[in-house]
């Protein structure tokens, strides 16, 4: 019975994918639809009135000395967009109508406490799911919805903070250095990743590398990246590792019961996305544009960061056609790992 786990963007798919009653294909082509059809407007506010503003109130706040007088400032855009388009794509309802029929066992989407520093996984499932608890990693029951969906996909700094309960929470990616651990910890023996890094090898590396001092866009893409990027690679250099130690301990009573080998499969873009970003960076809404030149970000050495913010539809379906090439590429080694 099919498991369904996601964290920040990863979190939309994931939702719409367990709230879908048909066959596998059908989801798959209407999720494509639906980003393909995406702009920056449904996400966030890209006006110049909204991002002036917003400015404006980060400036007061910086230079208030803390006074609680004046207008908060929460995100540097407002995302409010983007709640309406989930609204408008997700029937929440919808996955536990799966559940209680059998078409799905569980759907999990995680997020960061902002509150604790906690990595939260909220778990819907029938019956027998438990739940687990290690170290700063923790997970509960929940009915899922967009609150849900928009925690777990709100990127630190740049979009508000949600709050679920009497805490916020923010992009799931933070502190989550174990991206498999759910999907394994709801059962799953196999697990097929795709991730977004391309692998560079060291003449791509030096040269990507720009010339004096490094501009803003490249460090903040940078550091996103060591957010959303490391982690699968960590996860899964970690999830081999005990696999290898798992086949040359010998059954019998002294063997450790609580571990158990899982399959793994990871894919990678045959392009480095962040260039490919680059390409484009005129589709961006043409204040935002503005703005992030102004870091270094359309240049193509430095553009990673632009990578995370082009929600454009020319961006988006060059990315999907990209995946369907690389898996046409890879067909061999995904058909034999999904074999039953």
């Amino acid at each position: 019975m099919p498991i369904v786990t996601g964290v920040s963007a990863g979190a939309i798919n994931a939702a719409f994918l367990a709230a879908q009653s048909g066959p596998l294909d059908t989801a798959t082509e209407a999720l494509k639809r639906k980003w393909c059809s995406l702009t920056t407007e449904q996400v966030f506010r890209a006006d110049p009135v909204s991002l002036t503003g917003i400015g404006a109130r980060w400036l007061y706040r910086l230079f208030s000395g803390g006074t609680r007088l004046g207008p908060k400032a929460r995100g540097l855009v407002d995302n409010r967009p983007l709640r309406e388009f989930l609204l408008g794509t997700i029937d929440f309802p919808a996955i536990e109508t799966n559940i209680q029929e059998g078409r799905l066992r569980a759907a999990a989407i995680t997020a960061t406490s902002y509150s604790t520093g906690r990595t939260v996984t909220f778990v819907q499932g029938g019956p027998g799911i438990s739940m687990w608890e290690r170290g700063n990693r923790v997970a509960v029951h929940a009915s899922l919805t967009v609150d849900h969906v928009m925690a777990s996909a709100a990127l630190p700094v740049l979009f508000p903070a949600t709050r679920l309960g009497s805490e916020y929470f923010g992009d799931g990616s933070l502190r989550q250095r174990t991206p498999l651990a759910p999907a394994v910890h709801l059962g799953a023996g196999r697990l097929f990743a795709i991730s977004t890094r391309y692998p560079r090898t060291v003449e791509d590396a030096a040269g990507s590398a720009p010339e004096g001092y490094p501009p803003p866009a490249r460090v903040a893409g940078l550091l996103f990246n060591s957010i959303f990027l490391d982690a699968l690679d960590e996860d899964a250099a970690r999830l081999d590792r005990i696999n290898e130690l798992l086949s040359r301990i010998p059954e019998g009573p002294s063997s450790p019961q609580h571990l158990r080998p899982v399959e793994l499969l990871v894919l990678r873009p045959s392009q480095d996305l962040g260039r490919l970003a680059a390409e484009y960076a005129e589709h961006l809404p043409g204040f935002l544009r503005f703005l992030i030149s102004g870091l270094g970000a359309p240049h193509s050495e430095s553009s990673d960061l632009l990578s995370y913010l082009l929600f454009e539809s020319a961006y988006i379906s060059r990315l999907i056609d990209l995946g369907e090439e690389d898996g046409e590429r890879n067909w061999p080694r995904v058909e034999a790992f999904l074999a039953p």
